[in-house]
């Protein structure tokens, strides 16, 4: 059968490459001890449609030990005009052969190069990966340190660099030659999305393509597939049964994973001076990437990668709804809400610069009872804002080290208002500033609207009865900036996942004005619940408590919230003097 196959190759070129379908056992292996420079081989990949074609390889030498374990070969490409548009991303994972034996996948080239040389992943080191032990997925960049960046996180354009920077490899020798595409993302979303992955190519939807899949064939790795779609897209290097060698270098370096599958298909190839690219088409998933490893990925015709349903609706001057379905990767599932909401905002909106939005976020999380979050986001950075605050919820319910969660399920409803509504919070005036417990005191509440008269807005607050003389203290803000002060007043540090559930569930909205009444107190925080007037003896016994038992300077005595449906900015403090003898 070899030596038949190897006849075809040699005589009649891509007869002999399609001889290499699903029926034929595994191609033999041309091994790295057996590479010399001046070698001719032959290399396929799909340059338009559907069908492999073959082009010319050079082999110029070995780079040896470039990481533990890792050699390439290093070739000079030629034919389907390489020569003129260098190494093409989309390239990774094309097969090379030398006669009938198979010598590697073409991994990556160098940007700006004028020659297509490329480096090659021996097939050696891949087919390794069909024997070499689990290793779970890792996070690759950090969840958020504190909970404080869970409501106002710092820089969110930065914060969002740095968590979809987790989608591109670091690179050992150079880029790999990948080719990131999208469906239904708008320019600004891929703009920020190729910030941090290189370029993004807005693809096409392809029709029923072959699913099964041979060495040479276009494949792609979804990220985001339903009404949204975001893929990587590469070349299938080998087959061994039902299970596919493809990329020849690292997709995200995670390790074992479970990312769909998809057959693509390739219109053209675009010429550039950086890195020219190919353009086309996703179509169906026919199967699931389960390994992610240093010599490239593996996946398995036919398997079912589970995917995490995210369904989104985006109310403005008409309703949009967008229903997608994510790859369940927990280290990138907050980067990939995260450019979901963002892409279907683009879409709904058909336009940038200023505007407001109301979020609503419900998590199903399986046999616990739901999540619901509610907040509110104003200005040119809006979408962003919003983006970012589900990419740290959901990146901190994915990846939190006190439990695993069964996250099923996401829906946001987004009301979209197409100008600012920000209302600024300046001062809060009290009726009096003598006060005796369980007195009634009026606030009035100085607010500025955007582009709008200044008002005064009127609340009661009614101390509590127990008060003891001294100094009672009023916070009055939005209810950002209040979540923020209390975290900082009671220092809770959950410890356990269901005081951390209780802590997102307890968070504010923006929109919200909400008025604290805070006292001095000498107590403890506990497994992140405030214990503000424990006995001076049960302090001395817990509080060698570690992690879990924090010092407790001051407590919230009363809360009074109001949903003024505009979202809010400040924080005001106000101080009232208690004394009992002061008539109400």
């Amino acid at each position: 059968m070899q030596r038949k196959l190897c006849s075809r190759v040699a005589a009649a070129g891509l007869l002999g490459f399609l001889a290499l379908g699903a029926a034929e056992p595994p191609a033999p292996v041309m091994p790295l001890s057996e590479v010399e420079p001046g070698l001719a081989a032959r290399g396929w990949s799909v340059f338009a449609g559907g069908e492999p074609a073959p082009f010319d390889v050079e082999v110029l030498g070995v780079w040896r030990n470039v990481a533990p374990d890792t050699s390439y070969i290093v070739a000079r490409l030629s034919g389907q005009r390489l020569e003129e548009t260098g190494v093409v991303a989309g390239m990774s994972g094309s097969p090379v052969y030398v006669g009938d034996r198979l010598l590697g996948a073409v991994a990556f080239g160098w940007p700006f190069a004028t020659e297509a040389i490329a480096g090659v992943t021996p097939i050696e080191q891949m087919r390794r990966m069909a024997t070499e032990a689990a290793v779970p997925a890792r996070r690759a960049s950090a969840a958020p340190a504190t909970f404080g960046d869970l409501l106002d996180p710092p820089e969110p354009h930065q914060r969002l660099k740095r968590e979809l920077a987790a989608l591109r490899r670091e690179a050992e020798v150079s880029s790999g030659e990948l080719l990131w595409t999208s469906v239904g993302l708008g320019p600004r979303t891929r703009d920020l999305l190729g910030d941090a992955v290189g370029s993004v190519v807005a693809a096409g939807r392809s029709g029923e393509l072959p699913d099964d899949l041979r060495p040479g064939d276009a494949v792609a790795a979804v990220l985001i597939d339903g009404d949204l779609r975001l893929a990587a897209t590469g070349t299938v290097t080998d087959r061994l049964g039902d299970a596919v060698l493809a990329f020849g270098h690292p997709f995200l370096a995670l390790g074992d994973v479970a990312i769909p599958m998809a057959a693509a298909e390739i219109l053209a190839v675009v010429p550039s001076l950086a890195t020219s690219f190919k353009i086309g088409g996703i179509g169906q998933v026919v199967g699931s990437f389960d390994r992610d490893r240093r010599a490239g990925i593996r996946g398995t015709l036919g398997a079912v990668a589970p995917t995490l349903p995210l369904a989104i609706a985006v109310e403005g001057a008409e309703r949009r709804e967008f229903d997608v379905r994510l790859a369940r990767v927990p280290p990138i599932a907050g980067a990939l809400v995260a450019m979901s909401l963002l892409g279907a905002v683009d879409v709904a909106a058909g336009a940038g610069g200023e505007q407001s939005l109301d979020l609503e976020a419900r998590v199903d999380l399986g046999e616990r009872p739901p999540l619901t979050l509610r907040q509110s986001f104003d200005g040119p950075s809006a979408s962003v804002e919003a983006a970012v605050h589900l990419l740290s919820v959901v990146g901190f319910l994915m990846n939190n080290a006190f439990a695993e969660l069964d996250v099923r399920g996401i829906e946001l409803d987004l009301v979209r208002s197409p100008r600012p509504r920000l209302t600024r919070i300046v001062a809060a005036h009290p009726e009096r500033r003598i006060v005796a417990p369980g007195a009634r005191v009026g606030l009035a509440v100085e607010l500025e609207p955007y582009r709008g008269s200044a008002s005064r807005h009127l609340v009661t607050v009614e101390l509590p009865a127990d008060l003891a003389p001294g100094r009672y203290v009023i916070l009055v803000g939005d209810g950002v900036s209040i979540d923020g002060a209390r975290l900082g007043l009671e220092k809770v540090r959950p410890s356990r996942i269901e005081a951390a559930l209780k802590l997102l569930d307890g968070l504010h909205s923006r929109s919200e004005l909400v008025v604290l009444g805070v006292v001095a107190a000498r107590g403890l925080v506990v497994d992140g619940e405030p214990l503000p007037r424990l006995p001076g003896s049960i302090r001395s016994l817990w509080s060698g408590g570690g992690s879990r038992v924090t010092p407790l300077a001051a407590a919230v005595r009363e809360e009074l919230v109001e949903d003024l449906g505009v979202p809010l900015a400040g924080l005001v403090r106000v101080d009232l003097e208690v004394k009992a003898e002061t008539r109400r």
